[in-house]
């Protein structure tokens, strides 16, 4: 390990200290109650610069809810941002949006069965008074929510959208297994999500008294986490605000304790399968409940150092046998996972095979047995002690580097659950000192926490009846017999290499293997470096992560180069070649090799470009770069036995998308959106068969072999001093071939696509087991080239006034959405084009069903409204605000400076400007800047007519997906399969659940070599946060993720951020309008 490790001081735990409580840390917290019983947690923390992280924490739930009172808890965080004392109607949002705390993803609340928990992240730096403000914000929703039934009247539309957001497959899946995993106890009826009747119908005093009984100062915490230069004042603040709030309950009669609802042990093994057609993946998953444990003492972290290990090297176990020829699942974890405040489990999960979920739960649960009855090897445990030693050494180097955010949600913590926070240095050094105490035998007694007696839940969930209860208790009784007739054999450690490479290249000399080298001034700080072999080399060197280096290397010419009847054989390259191996070793073996290594590199191919990326720590750079090496050196060879489970797994996964409902919907949007481009057409199992797997191997081998066509970016803690003799031994050294030389920008082959030229308007009616619509509006933008820099930025901020305009008045001021999502896609547009980029913008939202219509013609006429000069004075200043507090947050972050570097290459301007990195960036920043100077509602309106269309009814799309009403054949079938199964066919479904990990789709390489990619994707952006429904339920009212599945099929269509580039500007990076965010 590496040289911070081994200088970590150890900590004492010797003699009574091994059992006493670790202290609450670091130096410098502030930790106290306040007179009316609230706790306060204040810290310094200085990234990101001029920022703080606040949470109110409320040690209540659903489950403290009565009968009549389902849902409420969640129906009060709702009201904490629209109806207090002092504000009404989205009065808060639009005020914390005025002060630069946005409002949406993670950034509002959310209610699980045992806490609700408020978040902000608020400005600190500019002006005086904002810190306090926002606290007087949270002191409202504290102590000041209105209960009337007004209020509660304009709450209710946005909840039941949250609610029926609930009912996917997911959600019923979720729902089902809460119920089960719970059975005798009150949780298993207090889903956060409440009830819909509840909701509709929960009457104004039963909120109110909900609220005045639970939310008191002694079931709450206020937390503090950021750049403020004097803690103390802070804590004055909280005690101004916060000091005097009370409960509002006029009640003379003692404060109700807030109960506990204990662990419910049971004996006998509980089984399950549940059936729901829209079930995409198979999944098998057991859990061994038992009561929840706190770390609090050396000799707890112990236990919990000693699990984490235990699973590490059993996960490989699991791994491996996912990767034979005929394995019983795709993926599958052992896991430990809290369920709620009181009962914990040790979970078995797998993501079957189809038909296999028997096979599945049997090698589970054999997996167990055999290390109860042959232990852990040698080398298994080893691996196991090293990935644990690499977290610690990546904890000690960036323990002053942590977010305001994570820090603040670790207090969060502490409160509610009593995790203990000690400081990650310190937490690094206990690790460090209670390794060595880690053993072997105490590893191995982990498996006796998986037991059928230990209050044990089996269920499976499948898309059919695939078996039944009493099969599954006979595979758990076959396996007890076959461990207890001492059946089972060892496990058999399959050989690997000790390194990744047996000889190491030798190096060429500096002045040999560089061949040209340039020098890109601040802010950029760029070194280039073109090497013998063609290959070119950018390097920035920065501060901002101990432990981090971003690394991409991309070349010219993707997919839209390859015919297109051997469209599917390449697009499948990917898979098949990762499947076999792409480093020259099968991705088992691999990382067993990279164990304990802090490396992960993932190969795609899009449109236009074949990419290679991945985040690399320091300390294993030379073991990146001999990854790179290999990827060049490796020619992937046929294994028709591997080929065919590859296959399998693909097969497996589109058959899996057939059962969504989307499914249809999104094919349907992609055909008219981008006119039958066949880039956009999702792959099907026809295509599948068609494929050539020899044919795919041989393109991806073509593909990764010429150096020449590459440039390699790298952003990070970078020492050039230990960089450069890597690369002259491992980039360098990569043969030349006799390949064509690198394609030009202005050669590759640009993709046909086009938007409809008149109005399209359509539903989709598709079979869903529970209704809700979707809708997509769309509109076509065209950038003129030369003012194409200043348009993005405007592009950016039309997304962001739109959203926020969108949901202030279908959300807040109507309450029939629960989120809306405004993002452009120009992922079409080639590095050749020399005309006006072409891209679109959509708007997205799900509603009732009933509802579609007139929420497009609202979303139509607002925008309309806008275009005819609507946006005000404040909400402009509010939107400028935002966009400049964000790039100024962004340039503090590895991940901004990497994508300008990488989008400047791939930029249009890079060609126009002879290839100067700092004149690209320069005038990228020229044209924010004078946007955001002259942002004024005219110019906004002008921007919004200039790349909208205006009316935008004049041209646009409005696809919306819609319930096939059953036939009557359907209805009957479905009741018959009620009272005949069991579970109806029409109720409960699996995919996105514990296990249920996506089948792989790409080649990704990590040091637990487990990453895996789905086969589809979604429009833009990520979605973050938990959804509602399961162990939470979003809240207040920020923005969430609308579902689309919109991009092509197993290759990875190019983002906005990267058609940005081929633009020529790399200006959205940091506009959050430009992702989908996902609320609570």
């Amino acid at each position: 390990m590496g040289r911070v490790y081994d200088q970590l001081e150890p900590v004492d735990v010797s003699g009574e200290k091994f059992h006493a409580p670790l202290p609450l840390g670091p130096e410098g917290l502030c930790y106290g109650t306040l007179q009316n019983g609230m706790k306060y947690y204040v810290r310094q923390c200085p990234k990101p610069k001029g920022r703080c992280a606040l949470a109110l924490a409320v040690r209540v739930g659903s489950v403290v809810e009565e009968e009549e009172e389902r849902g409420i808890a969640h129906i009060v965080e709702h009201l904490a941002f629209n109806a207090t004392e002092s504000y009404s109607n989205h009065d808060i949002v639009r005020l914390l949006e005025r002060i630069g705390a946005e409002f949406g993803a993670c950034q509002n609340a959310y209610t699980s069965a045992d806490e609700t928990v408020y978040t902000l992240t608020v400005p600190t730096g500019d002006k005086e008074g904002l810190l306090a403000e926002t606290l007087g914000v949270m002191a409202e929703m504290a102590f000041k929510i209105r209960c009337a039934p007004t209020d509660l009247d304009k709450e209710r539309g946005a909840v039941l959208e949250e609610w029926r957001m609930s009912r996917d497959a997911g959600g019923r899946l979720q729902e089902a297994h809460w119920k089960l995993i719970f059975q005798g106890s009150k949780y298993a009826d207090r889903l956060p999500i409440g009830t819909e009747a509840v909701i509709r119908r929960g009457p104004a005093n039963t909120v109110r008294s909900f609220y005045e009984r639970w939310y008191r100062p002694e079931n709450m915490a206020l937390v503090a986490v950021g750049d403020f230069p004097d803690t103390e004042g802070v804590v004055e603040l909280i005690r101004k605000h916060m000091g005097s709030g009370a409960s509002r309950s006029s009640s003379s009669s003692p404060a109700t304790p807030v109960p506990k609802f204990h662990y419910v042990p049971h004996v006998e093994p509980r089984f399950k399968v549940l059936v729901d057609r829209e079930t995409q993946h198979p999944l098998v998953y057991v859990s061994f409940k038992h009561p929840r444990t706190r770390i609090s003492t050396p000799e707890d972290f112990l236990e919990h150092l000693t699990t984490t290990v235990f699973e590490v090297a059993v996960n490989n176990r699991l791994y491996k046998i996912s990767r034979l020829q005929k394995p019983p699942f795709a993926s599958a974890s052992v896991s430990e996972e809290p369920l709620c405040a009181t009962t914990g489990s040790c979970v078995l999960s797998a993501t079957a095979m189809d038909g296999q979920v028997l096979s599945a739960l049997e090698s589970l649960l054999t997996e167990v047995a055999r290390v109860r009855l042959h232990g852990i090897g040698p080398a298994e445990f080893a691996r196991a002690l090293s990935e644990l030693q690499s977290e610690v050494e990546n904890t000690a180097l960036e323990a002053d580097q942590g977010y305001c955010t994570e820090i603040r949600d670790e207090y969060v913590r502490h409160f509610l659950n009593n995790e203990f926070v000690t400081g990650q240095e310190y937490e690094a050094r206990l690790t460090k000192s209670l390794m060595p105490q880690i053993s072997r035998e105490a590893v191995e007694r982990c498996a006796q926490r998986y037991r059928p007696r230990d209050s044990c839940v089996v269920k499976v969930m499948d898309h059919y009846r695939s078996c039944t209860e009493d099969q599954l208790k006979k595979v758990f009784e076959r396996v007890a017999a076959a461990e207890a007739a001492g059946d089972i054999g060892p496990w058999e450690e399959p050989p690997a290499p000790e390194s990744l490479m047996a000889e190491v290249p030798e190096p060429l000399a500096p002045e040999t293997a560089i061949v040209k080298e340039r020098y890109f001034p601040a802010p950029l700080d760029v070194t280039e470096l073109t090497l013998s072999n063609g290959m070119r080399v950018a390097f920035k060197s920065t501060t901002f992560m101990r432990d981090e280096i971003h690394m991409t290397g991309f070349a010219l010419g993707g997919l839209s180069e390859v015919p297109q009847e051997l469209f599917y054989t390449a697009s499948l390259a990917g898979t098949m070649a990762g499947h076999l191996g792409i480093f020259g070793f099968r991705p088992d073996v691999l990382g067993d090799i990279l164990a304990g290594r802090r490396v992960d590199l993932e190969v795609t191919e899009g449109a236009y470009y074949r990419i290679m990326r991945g985040v690399q720590s320091p300390m294993d750079m030379e073991t990146a770069m001999q990854l790179v090496h290999l990827l060049f050196t490796t020619q992937v060879r046929l294994v028709p036995e591997e080929v065919e489970t590859a296959v399998k797994l693909v097969r497996q996964a589109i058959e899996a998308q057939l059962r969504n409902p989307l499914h249809s919907y999104s094919q349907r949007v992609r055909y008219i959106n981008y006119g039958g481009c066949y880039y956009f057409k999702q792959l099907t199992l026809e295509d599948v068969d068609r494929v050539d797997p020899a044919l795919a191997l041989a393109h991806h081998n073509l593909s990764w072999q010429n150096p020449g066509e590459y440039t390699l970016v790298l952003t990070g803690n970078i020492d050039r001093e230990q960089f450069l003799p890597l690369l002259c031994r491992y980039l360098a050294t990569l043969p030349k071939t006799g390949l064509p030389p690198p394609k030009l920008p202005k050669d590759v082959k640009p993709l046909p696509y086009s938007f409809p030229e008149t109005p399209v308007v359509e539903d989709v009616k598709v079979s869903m087991v529970s209704p809700v619509a979707q809708s997509q509006i769309t509109f076509p933008v065209s950038l003129s080239r030369p003012q194409a820099r200043e348009d993005l930025v405007w592009l950016g901020l039309v997304c962001r006034a739109l959203e926020t305009r969108l949901i202030q008045k279908m959300r807040f001021v109507r309450g029939d959405v629960y989120t809306v999502s405004v993002s452009p896609f120009f992922g079409c547009v080639p590095p050749s084009l020399d005309g006006d980029p072409q891209g679109d913008v959509a708007i997205m939202f799900s509603c009732d069903p009933a509802n579609k219509d007139r929420l497009v013609a609202m979303a139509l006429q607002e925008l309309t409204v806008i275009q005819g000069g609507a946006m005000t004075a404040p909400e402009v200043e509010t939107l400028v605000n935002l966009e400049r507090l964000h790039f100024e947050e962004s340039q503090a972050e590895n991940s901004y400076w990497h994508e300008v570097i990488v989008m400047g290459y791939q930029s249009k301007s890079y060609q126009l400007l002879g290839g100067d990195l700092a004149a690209v960036y320069g005038k990228n920043m020229e044209a924010r800047e004078k946007v955001l100077s002259s942002c004024t509602p005219e110019a906004l309106r002008e921007a919004f007519c200039r790349l909208i269309p205006a009316p935008p009814t004049s041209r646009y799309t409005a696809i919306s997906m819609l319930p096939r009403p059953p036939s009557i054949f359907h209805r009957i079938g479905a009741l018959l399969a009620g009272r005949w199964l069991g579970s109806s066919s029409n109720t409960l479904r699996g995919g996105d659940g514990p296990g249920g990990l996506p089948l792989e789709a790409s080649s990704v390489v990590t040091t637990t070599a487990t990453a895996t990619t789905p086969l589809l994707g979604s429009r833009s952006g990520s979605g973050s946060g938990s959804g509602s429904g399961f162990l939470t339920a979003g809240g207040g009212g920020g923005s969430a993720s609308t579902t689309t599945y919109l991009t092509s099929t197993s290759v990875m269509a190019a983002t906005v951020v990267t058609a940005a580039a081929a633009i020529g500007a790399g200006l959205l990076l940091w506009s959050k309008s430009t992702s989908i965010k996902r609320g609570s």
